[in-house]
């Protein structure tokens, strides 16, 4: 298939990925709009540069080429929690690439505006400055996927104990069940609203206030798979992400929009900072296993631009906090992808990422490693 083939099929694929609830028109408006959308994608292909300079250096052997052989610094301002896959522990990383193992723990958060790490081992959950060490510790079964919000002085950790979703205060005291009927989904904090948390039950995305408790919005879901919770950066949409459709709400609990696949599985989603864009990670089914990086813009319907596609697996993809690079951990590659999304995109890698994390034991190495990228 040549480029400009390549760049009409994947401008038609894109255009049949995303829709937003519309009502379905008469069937010969269906087709003349496909034979316009096809023709345009022809056109654009053909019209455009060959190629982007995104993906030109990027070879279908895996990995990009001439990446940097070690992470010596960050490409925005900020500092990386680094969390194992497979028990390695957690790192922290400083922008210029001052790397320090904080502990053997199971998954790390920071806390508002980094202050503070919230960090978990198999029966407790704990609170640790990470110049001078824990702050308070609490015994609990089976600890799972701590979320920490508020402001500088007013704080809750939600997360997951014994299958049960719960919240305890910043300072360790209060902790008490969020509800019952939630399901093993991580929680996700609303920005737009103090003390506002949103999980997932069988059937419904809810938003509760956990000190009130009382619900502020319930919305129904189609009943399935239910892998992950993404706010954006303002509190105005939120977006539930499920193998073949990502349902976007507003912060009234309405289906704003639904992003959907016909042939890719969906596994994660972030927003951009400061914006509505969303990053949508897809896998292609095997044979041709293929991960892919889009980024849809929920305001306007139809805009979807992909950032970022590989051969083989991904892992986790963060934000930095000022919105401008998008970290991607391509797993099969050992290679860390940091992709600008601007008006020229640009694409900077690290290899040698199992090494630059290693294991404190004789385990074979992390296969992949999730970040949390914090702090301006």
């Amino acid at each position: 298939m040549s480029g400009a083939e390549e760049r009409a099929w994947d401008v038609v694929r894109r255009a049949f990925h995303e829709r937003s609830p519309a009502p379905q028109p008469p069937r010969h408006r269906v087709a003349m709009a496909v034979a316009i959308a096809v023709l345009a994608a022809v056109l654009i292909a053909v019209a455009s540069p060959p190629g982007h300079a995104v993906f030109k250096r990027v070879r279908e052997a895996v990995g990009v080429e001439h990446a940097d052989p070690a992470l010596f610094d960050l490409p925005a301002p900020g500092r990386l929690l680094v969390v194992s896959s497979s028990g390695g522990g957690v790192w922290l990383v400083r922008n210029n690439g001052l790397k320090r193992r904080l502990g053997g723990y199971a998954d790390a958060q920071w806390s508002p505006h980094g202050r503070y790490v919230v960090v978990t081992q198999k029966n407790t959950l704990a609170a640790l400055d990470v110049d001078h060490g824990i702050r308070w510790s609490l015994a609990r079964r089976n600890v799972a996927w701590p979320r920490w919000e508020g402001t500088r002085i007013d704080t809750r950790i939600a997360y997951w104990s014994a299958g049960r979703l719960r919240v305890v205060g910043g300072d360790g005291k209060d902790d008490r069940l969020v509800d019952a009927a939630a399901i093993g989904t991580p929680a996700a904090w609303s920005p737009g609203r103090l003390h506002a948390l949103a999980y997932l039950t069988r059937a419904a995305i809810v938003v509760r206030d956990v000190d009130s408790r009382r619900v502020i919005w319930r919305a129904s879901l189609t009943r399935g798979v239910h892998l992950q919770l993404a706010w954006s950066s303002d509190g105005r949409y939120a977006a539930v992400v499920m193998p073949h459709v990502v349902d976007v709400f507003n912060a009234s609990g309405h289906l704003h929009r639904s992003i959907s696949s016909l042939s890719d599985e969906f596994f994660a989603a972030e927003f951009r900072p400061g914006t509505h864009e969303l990053a949508l990670s897809s896998r292609t089914a095997p044979p041709t296993l293929r991960d892919s990086v889009r980024l849809v813009d929920v305001d306007h319907p139809g805009q979807a631009r992909l950032l970022f596609s590989g051969p083989g697996v991904f892992g986790d993809a963060t934000w930095s906090p000022n919105g401008r690079w998008l970290l991607v951990d391509w797993r099969t590659a050992n290679q860390w992808v940091f992709v600008s999304p601007g008006a020229h995109p640009r694409v900077h890698a690290v290899a040698n990422i199992r090494e630059e994390f290693p294991r404190a034991d004789d385990h074979p190495p992390t296969l992949s490693f999730q970040a949390r990228w914090c702090c301006r």
